[in-house]
């Protein structure tokens, strides 16, 4: 086989690949004699039906395409290695010329391949992490939570209190900042709902507005949610409950003693006092609060870093991007029961217009990231080995008070869990490579927002 490079535009390298004559009869004989023995053809054993029977089942036209993509895989990798192509995802096949037995088969391959990334000096760049105290009062909080989670619970004639369990009939409405009505507020849902006075999250308004009504009343509340909401049809928007008070029940806490202990680690469980119980706590909130700001750290030293970093976006990848990024919301709407227009705003144009601005820009970050990492990866050597994936298997099984063979048999049992599980692994060891190279300050709190600087990659982006 003969290529030759056709040229290069941005990301994208074509390749025209020129098949011999004698290597296409070859793959064609394999393949028909391939089909033979597959199919089940009446009246012919398998192996020995004549070609022609074959091509009237499958059609000459894809059975010349079928061996000339068993040729093409059987080459491919001869190719990237000849033209030193760093690839995103598998090439594109097209015949260019009419396939005739006998004579050479003329193809192209387009192959989209990886970008180059320049990236910042990241040696002395700086940025700041959150180091949390874990207080006496952060101890008796998951102390409370833990005996709510283990305590009976009984209905009650009694008035509210706080810490009490309320079912209730609730119907959410959106509102204008001035309170005026919007379209969802024409159609609301109305739910039946069990909200925990307990969760020292609950939103004070909803709190305040209970507390000392009893079964049968109604109350109401009114808020903003915040722009980061999990539940994306609320985001960012005023929202009024209306609440139906069906029943009231309290939580009977069970008694701290050795027995309670013993329930919640284990029977072999060395803890047998309330000063080493709440040690115990301390330290498991410790691991969560540690980690969780970790996990933050991460994400602003790769935000901050891609930032700074000058690459070329792919194209198609970021379609690629917007096309899985819009299905998720699609499926994450669907989940919770609610229409894109309600989740999105998508039910006008210009709405349709904001949304999918939106998911271009959630796109290119994405896609910017994915690359910079790449190239960290690079840079400092980055690999996943088994040393990796067995302490992980180590900490996820002291997480979840399980044995590590059984969080190791989960992951070899399901492969595209194990891929994530690896893809996060490399992308977490080759950010805390590049925050080795940054200069970290520790902090209580952040003192601003490390934003992404607008106009650091225009100039790349629109070439």
């Amino acid at each position: 086989m003969r290529t030759e490079l056709l040229g290069q535009e941005k990301n994208i390298v074509k390749i025209k690949a020129e098949i011999e004559a004698s290597e296409f009869i070859k793959a064609l004989n394999r393949t028909i004699n391939e089909l033979s023995n597959q199919g089940n053809f009446r009246g012919f054993r398998k192996g020995h039906t004549p070609r022609k029977i074959v091509e009237m089942r499958y059609g000459r036209e894809a059975i010349y395409n079928e061996a000339i993509e068993k040729l093409m895989n059987d080459e491919l990798q001869q190719i990237v290695e000849d033209y030193e192509l760093d690839l995103i995802e598998s090439p594109m096949l097209n015949v260019t010329e009419k396939i005739e037995e006998g004579k050479n088969v003329i193809c192209q391959l387009t192959f989209e391949v990886r970008p180059e990334v320049e990236l910042p000096e990241i040696d002395g760049m700086e940025i700041e992490k959150v180091v949390t105290e874990v207080t006496d009062a952060d101890v008796d909080k998951l102390a409370k939570r833990i005996r709510v989670q283990l305590a009976d619970i009984k209905e009650t004639d009694r008035p509210i209190q706080d810490g009490d369990l309320v079912d209730l009939e609730l119907t959410i409405r959106t509102l204008n900042p001035d309170g005026s009505e919007t379209e969802e507020q024409l159609k609301p849902e109305t739910t039946h709902e069990k909200i925990n006075l307990a969760d020292e999250t609950i939103r004070v308004q909803v709190r305040e507005a209970l507390i000392g009504k009893s079964k049968g009343d109604e109350a109401s509340a009114v808020f903003d949610v915040e722009e980061g909401h999990a539940d994306r049809s609320l985001a960012g928007k005023r929202v009024s409950y209306k609440m139906k008070i069906e029943t009231v029940s309290e939580y009977v806490l069970p008694e701290v003693n050795e027995d309670f202990y013993k329930h919640v680690f284990g029977p072999d469980t060395d803890i047998k006092d309330d000063e080493t119980y709440r040690a115990r706590l301390r330290q498991d909130i410790e691991g969560e609060v540690t980690q969780e700001n970790k996990s933050d750290l991460y994400t602003r030293a790769v935000d901050l870093v891609a930032s700074k970093s000058k690459v070329e976006l792919p194209d198609r990848f970021i379609a690629r991007q917007i096309n899985a990024m819009r299905h998720e919301d699609e499926e994450w709407a669907k989940s919770n029961g609610i229409d894109m227009n309600t989740a999105f705003g998508v039910g006008t144009e210009e709405g349709k217009k904001g949304y999918e601005a939106l998911l271009k820009t959630r796109a290119e970050n994405a896609v910017r990231n994915v690359l910079v990492m790449d190239k960290l990866a690079e840079k400092y050597d980055i690999h996943i080995e088994q040393s990796d994936l067995e302490a992980e298997f180590e900490r996820r099984a002291n997480e979840l008070h399980v044995s590590k063979g059984f969080v190791a048999k989960y992951f070899y049992e399901n492969k595209n869990q194990l891929d994530r599980l690896t893809d996060q692994l490399r992308w977490d060891k080759t950010a805390e490579a590049m925050i080795s190279h940054m200069a970290v300050k520790e902090v209580k709190e952040l003192s601003k927002p490390e934003n992404r600087p607008e106009n650091d990659n225009q100039e790349k982006q629109g070439e």
